[in-house]
């Protein structure tokens, strides 16, 4: 797909709503969020469907 680049990128949480739009590249994107998130979390996009990106909250842990 396209738009399996967008996978890994990151945004911040603008809005209390599970959904949303976000510009990416000059595109705009939907956007839904998976599992709890509050306004100004980071949110990472995990997978890419036809009809939205699927994000998720950033983990703060380091990753090894």
């Amino acid at each position: 797909m396209l738009d399996d680049r967008l996978i890994g990128s990151t945004f911040m949480n603008a809005s209390q709503l599970s959904y949303g739009v976000v510009e990416k590249y000059g595109v705009y994107y939907h956007y839904v969020i998976e599992g709890p998130a509050e306004v100004g979390d980071i949110l990472e996009v995990s997978r890419v469907t036809p009809l939205a990106l699927i994000v998720h909250r950033q983990d703060r842990r380091l990753k090894f």
